[in-house]
């Protein structure tokens, strides 16, 4: 069992925490699992926390947490939001130099990306006509979708990550723009 599994439960009452236990950063999720264990008293594993949060009343004392620890949560999601966008930032930067030195493989990710928008909307196409649609037609089609968010995330933005980026507004942190991390 992984924290994102764990993160869809306690999304129901602490959505903030469910997003840094989701994140894409594993240390911070890591973090947030071990406030979260150490909050229900049980070992920062996400096994064990998952039956600890099969009790009813913890989701109820998740928003507790989530309210006393809002600084702190806002801090590891601001810090996992910097990842993704320094993930983005890289990815464009290697293009633009590929390109700038003149390498011959710049176009593959070109290539790459138009295979991937025609493949998922010819697969759309031949599954809305399709008589019978079974389930390995389907996962396809999901992967191919997921690509395509890919592809047009990578050229066009993401409104989630600018949704994410304008609801943190100006926080600062001390020490140079990073969170502490103190409870």
């Amino acid at each position: 069992m992984e924290w994102k599994e764990v993160a869809g439960t306690v999304a129901k009452a602490a959505p903030v925490l469910a997003g840094v236990l989701g994140g894409p950063v594993g240390a911070v999720a890591g973090a947030a699992g071990a406030l979260l264990g150490s909050f229900l008293g049980v070992e920062p594993d996400p096994a064990q926390v998952a039956k600890a949060l099969e009790n009813p009343g913890s989701l109820t004392e998740l928003r507790r947490l989530e309210a006393e620890q809002q600084a702190v949560l806002l801090g590891w999601q601001a810090s996992q939001l910097q990842a993704e966008l320094e993930n983005v930032r890289g990815a464009r930067e290697r293009e633009v130099s590929l390109v700038r030195m003149g390498h011959g493989g710049a176009w593959i990710s070109g290539v790459v990306s138009l295979v991937v928008i025609v493949g998922f909307f010819w697969m759309l196409h031949a599954v809305v006509h399709m008589q019978a649609v079974n389930e390995p037609v389907l996962l396809l089609l999901g992967s191919l979708g997921t690509a395509f968010g890919a592809v047009v995330n990578y050229y066009l933005g993401s409104s989630l990550g600018s949704y994410r980026k304008d609801a943190l507004g100006g926080m600062r942190y001390p020490r140079g723009g990073e969170h502490n991390g103190a409870l």
